[in-house]
């Protein structure tokens, strides 16, 4: 007799903006307790003109059952509401590891210097994790957490809804409509770690793995990053412009709903220059299903979804990029390898 769950357990790790975003995605919240708990998140998932239709349904075969915020545990017994009242608000970060299959390790606006030791009671007990961007503050911080993981049996993500954006992937599909493309632009949101991370996924989703080195510009790190691809007539560069501020079209925060900065690519090549979309509130749930799939299917084999070097690469080039900044020189990522 078979004594698995009927659905996938889920436990949630700080319980900020991103816990309350996911939690959508993992089940689906009440909407009248969301907009009172969240007003922003219920707003990214919910029809305006209808708050009880969602926007997007929600991964089938997953539940959250614990939820833990050392920070505001309001936050954490906010969120249970939203979901039924039927998660554990746990006091103890072990014990959000405790009886669950799958942990995820939320992170809105943090710069993952947390992340190494809110996942390491969980891995150390076998449980997959699915932590937020970026994978940690540190490369070193990063692969202790992929060592922790394959040292006891199990596996873990990291992934930025902008690396799983259809709108962004098809684009880059689309670059040898003006190939050969010597540089792409990606306007940023900023100049912290959570920001620009985002902006490098974003390059990864169009340009692929491969970048070869990082060049750094601006008087403040990550201000203008110059990400270089190898390829025919010279490769092609991607800068990301992170350090740009208020971006024509684009929307801001509003006191009634929270909206997110809206990302977007430019390509110019020899046959002309072409436009991605832009990604914002209402594109963003389109990859964060994509993720969480991918999360699901980490949790029921607790193997990574994809393999452990491309997944760091994003990583090695926000290290590259502080290496840059301070010497002023390119930093390959061979050399950190």
């Amino acid at each position: 007799m078979s004594t698995q769950p009927d659905k996938l357990r889920v436990g949630i790790i700080r319980c900020d903006t991103h816990g309350s975003w996911y939690a959508h995605i993992f089940e689906k919240p009440d909407p009248v307790l969301m907009r009172k708990n969240h007003r922003g998140c219920h707003y990214y998932f919910y029809r305006r003109d209808d708050p009880g239709q969602l926007r997007f349904p929600p991964v089938s075969g997953m539940t959250v059952t614990r939820v833990f915020d050392e920070d505001d545990p309001t936050e954490a017994e906010k969120l249970s509401e939203s979901l039924g009242g039927k998660a554990k608000v746990c006091k103890h970060l072990e014990d959000v590891s405790e009886d669950v299959d799958l942990i995820y390790i939320a992170d809105c606006n943090l710069e993952g210097k947390d992340h190494l030791r809110y996942a390491t009671p969980g891995l150390k007990k076998g449980v997959p994790h699915f932590v937020d961007k970026p994978f940690a503050f540190t490369l070193a911080d990063a692969r202790k957490i992929i060592e922790l993981a394959e040292k006891h049996d199990t596996a873990v993500m990291c992934a930025s809804l902008l690396r799983y954006s259809p709108l962004l992937e098809r684009f880059g599909k689309h670059l040898a409509d003006v190939a050969p493309v010597g540089r792409v632009d990606i306007p940023g949101a900023g100049s912290s770690l959570a920001a620009v991370y985002h902006a490098i996924s974003a390059g990864q989703n169009v340009m692929g793995y491969g970048c070869e080195w990082v060049e750094s510009m601006g008087s403040t790190i990550y201000d203008v990053l110059r990400l270089h691809y190898p390829g025919a007539d010279g490769g092609t560069d991607v800068f990301l412009f992170n350090a740009m501020g208020s971006v024509p079209g684009r929307v801001s925060y509003s006191s009634t709903y929270h909206h997110c900065e809206v990302f977007m690519a430019s390509a110019y090549g020899a046959e002309g220059a072409m436009h991605s979309p832009r990604v914002g509130d209402y594109e963003y749930p389109i990859g964060g299903l994509r993720i969480v799939k991918m999360a699901k299917r980490m949790a029921q084999t607790k193997k990574p979804p994809l393999d452990y070097t491309p997944m760091l690469e994003a990583m090695e080039i926000v290290e590259a990029a502080r290496l840059a900044h301070a010497s002023g020189k390119r930093v390959a990522l061979k050399s950190l390898r």
